[in-house]
């Protein structure tokens, strides 16, 4: 696909179309899947990729038929059974995810990778490399389960600028696997305005449990930052934009929202109400005032083995031998595993990442200072404005904030 200031305004508005009725899909079942995993970790850190997940089973639905392709639509949150809307949706989303910027990178990547001498019906190949840039790439499970495992994780490797190591963790395929789903998305940023290294200092962060732990915190006076207080989840908002994509005209076109609850143990429970209305909201209803700004320096990462999660949330069979309908894909096929991993890096330059109606009070006078101070939990996303959607979802909590990096696994 053309890049968008190339195309004719009718092309154009139908790129714009397609790519919001992806979003908007994208962004339920984000919210979806993350509040399913925090349900089972309510304590821990976490930091994930729904949107390039959602890409990865969208993709397997393009060979799903019958029942498995109903659980799949229902879970995925698509408005219409189309199947040609979904893939000219598709079409726009992944030329979305992966359009060059002069001052970030934002790169994803999506294989299924089946067993050897399952054929692949041309048909489908054809559907997945024209409209998910994507591929199909068969391997030895049966007779090298290792030699797989590690072939994929190189891949993995090398779409992640090497940030994602050992996506399939050792003993996770064996001679029984029949098929793997792997995706991954890496994005590097810088802020709008950065902080200064020589202002952050070691702050008291309050934990869900009561207790105070010791953090680096950064701190630094914005000016016209985005800034609101949302009434219905009870949080302020804070939008830090990174530096935009002067190729395209655009100041920015992504951020980091926080969205930090007004009490310490506010966050379950705002995580309990936030749904893609009131997102929205969050995102929509800002005003630029100056703020001190004060947000943790801080790694996280996760990882996730995903076939029992997605069961629960709604498309069981595609994950089972005896029920599972890929027949538009090929014969006797079933998705044995979906892992994802995601990593986070929040600093004073910016941010480096890989993986994988609500009533709002009034805003104050444009002239008074307002201070955002992070400092207990809270919930944050990595939002594309051109898209409306978020590329990752996380939550802060302190949780072994000493080591380099956390794991939370399922």
């Amino acid at each position: 696909m053309q890049k968008p200031f190339m195309m004719g305004t009718e092309r154009y508005e139908a790129y714009l179309h397609h790519l919001r009725y992806m979003s908007s899909s994208a962004s339920k079942f984000s919210l979806d899947l993350f509040q399913h995993v925090v349900s089972h970790n309510p304590h821990s850190n976490l930091f994930m990729s729904p949107s390039i997940i959602f890409v990865a089973m969208t993709m397997v639905q393009i060979g799903a038929r019958n029942e498995t392709r109903n659980q799949m639509i229902s879970t995925l949150q698509f408005r219409s059974k189309d199947q040609q809307s979904i893939l000219d949706a598709a079409s726009s989303f992944a030329y979305r995810l992966n359009k060059r910027s002069d001052h970030g990178i934002l790169r994803s990547a999506n294989r299924l990778y089946p067993i050897s001498g399952k054929g692949i019906l041309g048909d489908y190949r054809k559907a997945v490399v024209e409209h998910f840039a994507s591929d199909v790439k068969h391997v030895c499970f049966i007779s090298n389960p290792e030699g797989s495992r590690q072939e994929i994780n190189k891949w993995v490797e090398e779409v992640t600028n090497e940030k994602i190591k050992n996506l399939l963790p050792s003993g996770s395929i064996n001679a029984l696997t029949r098929m793997v789903v792997a995706n991954a998305i890496y994005f590097k940023g810088h802020w709008m305005t950065q902080f200064q290294p020589q202002s952050t200092t070691q702050t008291d962060f309050h934990t869900l449990d009561g207790k105070s732990l010791k953090i680096d915190m950064m701190k630094r006076e914005m000016k016209k930052v985005r800034y609101s207080k949302n009434a219905a989840l009870d949080c302020k908002v804070l939008q830090l934009p990174y530096i935009g994509n002067e190729m395209y005209l655009i100041e920015s076109e992504m951020a980091m929202i926080v969205l930090l609850p007004n009490t310490v143990t506010g966050l379950l429970e705002m995580e309990k109400k936030i749904n893609v209305q009131n997102m929205n909201q969050c995102i929509e209803d800002v005003f630029s005032p100056t703020v001190i700004v004060s947000i943790p320096k801080f790694k996280l990462e996760s990882s996730f083995q995903l076939s029992d999660t997605l069961s629960a949330l709604g498309m069981p069979d595609v994950f089972n031998q005896n029920k599972a309908d890929l027949s538009g894909m090929g014969t006797d096929l079933f998705v044995s595993q979906v892992f994802h991993k995601a990593c986070v890096d929040v600093n004073e330059e910016g941010i480096e990442e890989a993986a994988a109606t609500a009533a709002t009070m009034p805003a104050p006078p444009r002239t008074f200072i307002q201070t955002f101070t992070a400092d207990h939990p809270f919930m944050f996303l990595i939002w594309n404005y051109e898209m409306m959607a978020p590329l990752f979802v996380g939550r802060f909590t302190g949780l072994e904030t000493k080591a380099a990096q956390t794991r939370d696994e399922l």
